[in-house]
């Protein structure tokens, strides 16, 4: 992401920056049917208006186009992305499970609750609310044009839905 970002970086434009108040606003160049939008960069405070810096720790490209004129935007990733860190993570040594057999007894009965259900299927559960006229938005618009005497909705709607 960082040499991504530090590449798109390129194509925009710091249009204005406080030295003293380490706030810059950048604008990115028109590509692809988007673009020309402006973003608010907070070096001092490590945020964007984007907010991708704040989701991912590490400077989005309108934060690295601000660090390119004075900081390393690689100094300011955030320190869990640091090699100390990653290997501090996994320092100590895991120990394996032992087997089942191996376990201690629990000090309380263990009791299978069939309200927590476990999902075999893949996909989102099947809605068990039984629906009612609320849920079909054109039927609702169709009934309050009848009742306010305005038949104009009914014409522009699509065949299927009269």
């Amino acid at each position: 992401m960082f040499i991504s970002w530090q590449q798109k970086a390129i194509e925009h434009t710091v249009t204005k920056y406080s030295h003293s108040q380490q706030y810059a606003s950048v604008v990115t160049r028109r590509q692809n049917g988007h673009g020309i939008n402006t973003y608010v960069v907070k070096i001092a405070n490590r945020e964007c208006s984007c907010s991708k810096w704040n989701r991912f720790g590490i400077p989005c490209s309108h934060a690295q186009k601000v660090c390119a004129y004075n900081i390393s935007a690689a100094s300011i990733v955030k320190d869990y992305y640091d090699l100390m860190a990653y290997n501090n993570t996994y320092f100590k040594h895991f120990e394996p499970m032992q087997s089942e057999d191996y376990w201690d007894d629990p000090n309380f009965p263990l009791v299978h609750d069939p309200t927590i259900r476990i999902s075999t299927c893949l996909g989102r559960d099947q809605t068990t609310r039984i629906h009612n006229e609320m849920d079909w938005r054109q039927t609702r618009a169709r009934q309050e044009a009848q009742q306010q005497g305005d038949f104009s909705i009914q014409e522009n709607m699509p065949e299927e839905d009269c």
